[in-house]
């Protein structure tokens, strides 16, 4: 097994250009075992962004609208957002290293995780102080996918040891590679937990064929570009993501 010291990744989507007046969701999937931070969040902004109670953001999270990871809001609800040009997160008058925050107004900027916490926190040894909002590792094999609490429902078991405790129920989770029971493939919401040994979650999706093998669970991060609101919100831009990656090497 090798180690290295992180991998750096910069997330880029080209279909976000009118995002201040519509909202558009992209999801990263990360390195297999890697935890990860959100480093910085850039907007190129090519038309003016503009809305009379919420401006548009960028929202890095759990699930779409969800900001557990990162957030760069791109201007106040009292005033227009911002303009033309290129604007990044880490160049805003952030405090602290790290996290780094800004909190001119309420969520300006939040990058690294966020605030550090002791307890209950995904992505992180329990009772260890972290950011709360650090990206958990992923990357489970699969071992086993079953009817869930109804026949709308189907849980999926993975191996490792407590494999599920950095889940929560109204999570997005990719599955892949499984055989039999293929309605579960894709992504998808976590709408149950095993909370005694955290060894399953379930989904929202019929169990109709028996597993047969094969599959990975992976944590889906949402990156949400949200639209304004209020008046007649308009403008955007390109929006880029950069997250390091930390843990060991794996094929």
């Amino acid at each position: 097994m090798a180690y290295d010291v992180s991998d750096i990744e910069l997330y880029s989507w080209a279909q976000d250009s009118t995002f201040g007046a519509t909202t558009v969701t992209h999801w990263i999937v990360g390195p297999k075992g890697k935890v990860g931070f959100v480093r910085d969040i850039l907007v190129e902004v090519t038309t003016s962004l503009s809305a009379t109670t919420t401006v548009p953001e960028v929202q890095i999270g759990i699930s779409s609208g969800d900001f557990t990871y990162g957030r760069y809001r791109l201007g106040t609800d009292i005033s227009h957002g911002y303009i033309v040009g290129p604007h990044r997160a880490s160049q805003e008058l952030i405090s602290g290293n790290p996290p780094r925050t800004l909190a001119d107004f309420t969520g300006h900027v939040v990058l690294d995780g966020g605030p550090l916490t002791s307890s209950g926190i995904a992505g992180g040894s329990y009772g260890t102080v972290v950011p709360k909002g650090r990206i958990p590792a992923s990357g489970w094999p699969i071992t086993s996918v079953i009817q869930g609490v109804d026949s709308s429902h189907s849980r999926i078991f993975l191996n490792g040891a407590q494999p599920a405790k950095d889940l929560v129920v109204g999570q997005s989770v990719i599955v892949q590679g499984v055989l039999g029971s293929t309605s579960v493939n894709g992504l998808q919401v976590v709408t149950a937990l095993d909370t005694v040994s955290q060894q399953y979650f379930e989904v929202a999706q019929t169990f109709s064929s028996a597993y047969t093998g094969g599959g990975n669970a992976y944590i889906a991060v949402m990156v949400t570009c949200l639209a304004g609101t209020g008046g007649t919100p308009g403008g955007g831009g390109y929006v880029k993501v950069k997250i390091q990656w930390l843990g060991a090497e794996s094929d």
